[in-house]
């Protein structure tokens, strides 16, 4: 803390999972294990660019060997830092200007087969591999609605002040 380092302590039963100190933990180990892949520049002059979220990692490849390779790298480095990448939450997409080429079948990288997907959501957007906004504009949108007829019932209340009301439809 405050750019020192504390004395070293044991954690003896571990952390419960919903626990702060949980995530807060995972996130130096993740960072630790990502920090040794650290790439400059984009995926516009390399093969490979990996993000990463707090436990989501996204992984981008011009081509599967080059896919391959960023996934025993990663995996590698994990697994010095005791994490291992769990298969059943791992999908696999592929984007291509030809719908032919957008195949949703797995695909087999380092031995482990991983569910291929024509959509997913990261970090509360929905990818999909036509590259189509159409789908993510309309479930926003159906979002926005149901959050608008759950509130109505606050917003026509007699039981709510007029302050709540208009705190709430103030977005405060």
């Amino acid at each position: 803390m405050d750019g020192k380092i504390s004395s070293p302590f044991v954690i003896g039963r571990g952390v419960r999972l919903g626990d702060d100190l949980s995530a807060v933990l995972f996130n130096f180990v993740l960072h630790k294990a990502l920090k040794n892949l650290e790439q400059s520049n984009t995926i516009l002059n390399r093969l490979t660019q990996f993000c990463g979220y707090v436990d989501d990692i996204l992984v981008i490849a011009r081509s599967l060997p080059a896919l391959e390779v960023m996934c025993a790298e990663i995996s590698r480095e994990a697994g010095r830092a005791g994490l291992v990448i769990n298969p059943e939450k791992t999908k696999y997409m592929i984007f291509s200007a030809s719908p032919s080429r957008r195949s949703v079948t797995g695909a087999t990288i380092n031995c482990v087969t991983y569910e291929g997907v024509a959509e997913f959501i990261y970090l509360a957007t929905l990818i999909n591999n036509d590259n189509s906004l159409e789908k993510e504009i309309r479930r926003r949108i159906l979002a926005g609605n149901r959050a608008y007829f759950a509130a109505i019932s606050l917003f026509r209340s007699r039981l709510s002040s007029r302050a709540t009301v208009i705190s709430l439809g103030a977005g405060d």
